[in-house]
C-alpha cells in the first residue's frame, strides 16, 4: 500500500427539525455548508467543512418516509444527536480491491461488501456520484455490522472537490471557533470484539506498521495534507455498545457542546 488511508468524513445523526435549524444551534461555532438530498429519497444532509479537507456530515431522515424503509437502513435505528459512523476515502488511481481482499483473507467473519452506487443532488442541481463499501459480518443477522466499529469507504466517481468544496470555497472553512480539522477519532467497542476488529485494521493498513500496534493506534492522512492534529484512530475496549469520540484541531483547547448531549474536545 503506497499511502495511509485518508479520513473522509464523520457522520452525525440528527432529527429533520434539527437539520433544518442547524445554523441556529451551531452558528457560533461553525459555518454550515449546504448539502442536499440523497438519491435513495430517505435522507438529506448539511456539512461542516474543514481546512484539512475532512468534514462533518449532519444527516437526517425525512419525517414522512415509510418507517419500515427507515428501519432497514443501516443508520435507521440509531440514536439521534450522536456520532454514528465515519468513512475513509481512497484515491481513484489506487486499488481499493486490494484492501477488500486483505480484509477478506483475515481469520475473522468480517469483510467489506462490493461497492454499491450512491449519490446526492446538491441544492444548485449538481449531481454527485460515488460508490460505498460497508463492513459486514457473516455471523450477524442479515450480515449487518453495527456502524462505527470499522470505517466504511466512500469512493468518488465524480470529482471529490464537487462533494467537498473546502478548497474551492475556503470561506466555508473559516469557523468562529477556529477549528481547522479532525485531530483524532476514538472507538470504544465491546471487549469481546476488540481483537477481531484490530485484525481487520491491520489488514486495512497492509504491510505498513501502525503507529502504535500494542495500544491499537493507527494513523491516517487528511485530504489537504494539513499537519495540525494527531491524526490517529484509537481502538478502545470496555463498552457495551460502540461509541465514537471525536477530537478537533483548534487554537483554544477545551470542550464544546455541539448538540444537546454531544460534547466534543478541541485540542
Amino acid at each position: 500500500m503506497s499511502r495511509l488511508p485518508t479520513l473522509d468524513h464523520i457522520v452525525i445523526l440528527v432529527s429533520h427539525d434539527t437539520l433544518i435549524g442547524l445554523s441556529d444551534h451551531i452558528q457560533h461555532l461553525f459555518i454550515i455548508a449546504p448539502g442536499g438530498n440523497h438519491a435513495d429519497g430517505l435522507t438529506s444532509n448539511k456539512l461542516v467543512l474543514f481546512q484539512d479537507g475532512v468534514y462533518l456530515e449532519f444527516i437526517a431522515f425525512f419525517d414522512d418516509i415509510d418507517p419500515n424503509r427507515r428501519s432497514k437502513h443501516r443508520w435507521g435505528n440509531l440514536k439521534e444527536n450522536t456520532i454514528i459512523d465515519w468513512a475513509f476515502t481512497h484515491p481513484p488511481n489506487d486499488d481499493f480491491g486490494a484492501i477488500k481482499q486483505r480484509v477478506q483473507d483475515t481469520n475473522t467473519t468480517l469483510s467489506y461488501e462490493e461497492p454499491v452506487a450512491g449519490g446526492r443532488k446538491k441544492n444548485d442541481g449538481t449531481i454527485l456520484e460515488w460508490t460505498l463499501s460497508v463492513p459486514i459480518d457473516a455471523d450477524a443477522p442479515t450480515n449487518a455490522l453495527s456502524p462505527g466499529r470499522l470505517p466504511f469507504w466512500c469512493l468518488d466517481k465524480t470529482p471529490r472537490e464537487l462533494r467537498v468544496p473546502y478548497a474551492a470555497e475556503p470561506h466555508l472553512t473559516q469557523h468562529p471557533s477556529g477549528v481547522s480539522g479532525i485531530s483524532s477519532l476514538s472507538l470504544s467497542v465491546p471487549g469481546r470484539e476488540s481483537a477481531e476488529l484490530a485484525e481487520v485494521y491491520r489488514a486495512i493498513y497492509g504491510s505498513r506498521d501502525p503507529a502504535d500496534l500494542d495500544n491499537r493506534v493507527w494513523p491516517y492522512e487528511v485530504p489537504s495534507g494539513l499537519m495540525a492534529g494527531r491524526h490517529i484512530i484509537r481502538l478502545l475496549e470496555n463498552a457495551e455498545e460502540t461509541t465514537i469520540t471525536l477530537a478537533l484541531s483548534g487554537p483554544s483547547p477545551g470542550r464544546i457542546e455541539l448538540l444537546p448531549g454531544l460534547a466534543i474536545d478541541i485540542e
